[in-house]
């Protein structure tokens, strides 16, 4: 059968939704689908064109074993309406080429955010005559209000509306979380859901991926490391981490990594050279292939949100897990009993950051509690968050919504 990923974020982007979709695409090409992305130029998350893409002009080109057809859109970095543009020109690109670049599929699986692709996906399968499945992980726009981005009113009613249409003219819904598939349902008690938690790799993780390149990137200061790497945005929350560096104890070692791009890497870097935080390094974000070796190379994982956001559960939970790094996690919510359940991390909550400093200098204090969580978090990695175990469940999913199309 033949699977179509719609979605505005694709590899070479980093991201969670780029790694989750492309790692279980190819799962899926192994379990006999014939898998094409349509997609956008990359752009994210610094809103620029990668160098070796045309803004104006669409291509073709091998991700991985994924045939992925590339179409132009305007992007942008910063600013509601700005951002809107972008969603909206991907809209109209993915509409425009999608019918004469790709196969027909037998279904498509849509990524959301942003919502507005659901209006792509909706004449795409009225074009190609097809079900969707509308995959959620965030929800959108209640997420957005949550972070300040929108505020209620006229246009978050509209987006609410949007969002129920979309849930019930979808063949199904799947979520990355339980919390976000609990909302559908509620909703739409009607449409086929399913969780599909994002997941990891094993074997791709590990203290033994660990290189002497990456290692000295890390720098030789005494540790233990607490790196972050990942996105540097609103959500994120990174202020945090600061706060703890600028607190920290002189006579306790212990040092941040942060690594990667987004808004607000140039607000935490302005930071770090105004209080002096000289425990704190920023490096630019990473190659996807080296991410291994970062975690391998660290001693603590660092992943924080600014406040609660219904249904977001960060993916970097679960590569700290196969690296076996124990994790220290600010935030509430499903997150929260993820990395409780598993026995990896201390759990903090958003805002509360004299506990949080706390559970750091714990950990820096004692190897032997990082070394018993980090074996906790390989365990669950394994046993629950496997992505090979999580694709034979979409695979079995998505094959019922084709032969049970709504």
């Amino acid at each position: 059968m033949r699977l179509l990923l719609l979605t505005q974020y694709f590899p070479p982007e980093m991201g969670a939704p780029q790694v989750r979709l492309s790692e279980l695409g190819e799962r899926l090409i192994d379990r006999g689908w014939q898998v094409e992305a349509l997609t956008a130029v990359p752009n994210y998350p610094t809103g620029r064109i990668f160098p070796q893409y045309s803004r104006w002009r669409p291509c073709r080109e091998q991700i991985g074993r994924i045939e992925t057809v590339r179409v132009p859109l305007l992007p942008a970095r910063t600013g509601f309406i700005r951002r809107l543009v972008s969603y909206f020109s991907f809209v109209f690109s993915a509409c425009w080429y999608g019918p004469r670049m790709c196969a027909r599929p037998d279904i498509m699986l849509v990524e959301s955010p942003p919502l507005f692709i659901g209006y792509a996906a909706r004449f795409l399968a009225w074009r190609w005559g097809c079900p969707y499945t509308f995959n959620v992980s965030d929800l959108w726009p209640e997420s957005a209000i949550r972070m300040g981005i929108l505020r209620p009113g006229f246009a978050t009613r509209l987006a609410e509306r949007l969002e129920l249409s979309l849930y019930r003219q979808a063949s199904a819904v799947t979520g990355q979380s339980e919390e976000i598939i609990a909302a559908v349902r509620k909703r739409v008690p009607e449409t086929p859901n399913e969780v599909i938690t994002n997941g990891v790799a094993p074997n791709r993780f590990g203290k033994s991926k660990a290189n002497p390149a990456i290692t000295k990137l890390l720098g030789d200061e005494p540790g233990p490391i607490f790196i972050y790497a990942g996105l540097f945005g609103l959500a994120q929350g990174l202020d945090q981490l600061l706060d703890i560096a600028q607190a920290w104890p002189a006579d306790v070692p212990g040092r941040f990594v942060l690594v990667g791009d987004g808004p607000a890497r140039e607000v935490i870097q302005d930071r770090i050279r105004d209080e002096d935080l000289t425990r704190v390094r920023v490096l630019p974000a990473q190659p996807r292939e080296d991410i291994p070796a970062l975690l391998a190379a660290a001693d603590v994982a660092f992943i924080s949100l600014g406040m609660s956001i219904p249904g977001a559960v960060p993916s970097k939970i679960y590569e700290a897990m196969a690296s076996s790094l124990p994790i220290v996690l600010i935030a509430d919510g499903e997150p929260a009993r993820r990395v409780q359940r598993a026995g990896c991390g201390l759990v903090v909550p958003p805002g509360h950051t004299e506990e949080a400093r706390q559970a750091c200098v714990r950990l820096a204090c004692d190897p032997a509690l990082r070394e018993q969580l980090g074996a906790s978090g390989r365990r669950a990695a394994e046993q629950d968050y496997n992505r090979e175990t999580i694709a034979q469940r979409l695979d079995l999913f998505l094959s019922r919504v084709v032969a049970n199309p709504k």
